[in-house]
């Protein structure tokens, strides 16, 4: 075993329930986590609510009365709105060495089966860092959501610094997270736990008016958007401005990678007091496996839609059973629910 190559290692967190706090227990998943992914990672570490405020991080899992925005996920009130989400990203880094891979996933496998799938992760992590060109990677949210429906808007207004941009660009879903331990992951993880430290971003009340498209809050994933707004916004790290590039289904089902093709909320960028910054390597013909790999996605993908609806045609005409089964399997391949 070389000791120099990179280690790759996961983080999960979970709830326990009463008596150890008063959101759902989850405790079942723990082992169910640790059985599905010990073959393919090089070490597991867990957190739960009673692990962290043992450890002097109580105010990151701290109960709240009310849900208020955050209506689409309750239980977040009864641990922290998911403050925690950054903290424990950091703790595990302190372990890490440079160029080590952190990788975090939701843990409820059994409510969502596709949580279990850990087969060729760090395969995956490696081609999601090279695909989003940086080293911490979050995808888009899978439904075309933008920030301003799903971040209260004074988050916008004060973390966003009220820019179009902040708005406008398409809201990112926390339950993946690679990243890669360096200087720039430290301090974007570093700036997004701060932020997540913040009573008025982080809680579900309502300060000042709702952008007229608000629709609920998901507080540190929110946050989170806004952060990574601003850093594509002003250059920072050379961010691509395309950042992440992809999204994942279900924002669980790691297999099913889908391109961002909709980049028209860039334009604001030219509008904006914003560094108009340059296109990553790999729409630049440098990385050519990128190159590569995003063309030959966009041909398949292509070519499926137009042989789906061939036989979504011919099956009116001439219905069988052998046709429909083929359909099915091209809709599944299309990410199609």
């Amino acid at each position: 075993m070389n000791n120099n190559l990179p280690q790759t290692n996961l983080v999960f967190f979970y709830s326990e329930g009463a008596p150890n706090d008063n959101a759902l227990d989850l405790s079942q998943n723990k082992q169910l986590v640790i059985d599905s992914a010990k073959d393919h990672v090089d070490n597991i570490s867990y957190y739960t609510p009673k692990k962290l405020r043992e450890g002097g991080w109580g105010d990151y899992v701290k109960e709240y009365e009310s849900t208020g925005l955050v209506s689409a996920n309750k239980g977040m009130s009864k641990i922290g709105f998911c403050a925690w989400r950054p903290l424990i990203l950091l703790l595990e880094l302190e372990k890490m060495n440079d160029g080590d891979i952190l990788i975090y996933r939701d843990s409820n496998i059994n409510k969502y089966s596709k949580l279990s799938d850990y087969q060729d992760i760090k395969s995956i992590a490696n081609q999601c860092l090279t695909l989003c060109n940086f080293d911490f990677f979050v995808p888009h949210h899978d439904i075309s959501f933008k920030n301003r429906q799903l971040t209260k808007t004074n988050v916008i207004r004060e973390l966003g610094e009220d820019e179009l941009f902040s708005y406008e660009y398409p809201a990112l879903m926390a339950g993946f997270i690679v990243i890669r331990k360096s200087l720039i992951s430290n301090e974007l993880l570093q700036e997004w736990l701060h932020a997540c430290e913040n009573e008025e971003w982080m809680n579900g009340e309502q300060y000042g008016e709702l952008d007229a498209e608000f629709h609920h809050f998901t507080p540190e994933q929110g946050i989170l958007s806004v952060i990574i707004a601003n850093w594509i916004r002003k250059n920072k790290y050379n961010i691509p401005i395309v950042y992440p590039l992809i999204s994942i289904r279900s924002g669980r089902n790691i297999k099913k990678i889908n391109f961002r093709r909709d980049f028209s909320y860039l334009s604001i960028l030219n509008k904006s007091k914003a560094v108009y910054t340059t296109n990553p390597d790999y729409l630049e013909n440098k990385n050519l496996n990128g190159l590569i790999s995003f063309v030959k996605f966009i041909t398949v993908n292509f070519l499926k839609k137009q042989r789906y609806q061939f036989l979504k045609t011919y099956y009116k005409k001439f219905p069988s059973e052998k046709i429909k089964i083929k359909i099915v399997r091209i809709r599944e391949e299309l990410g199609k629910e």
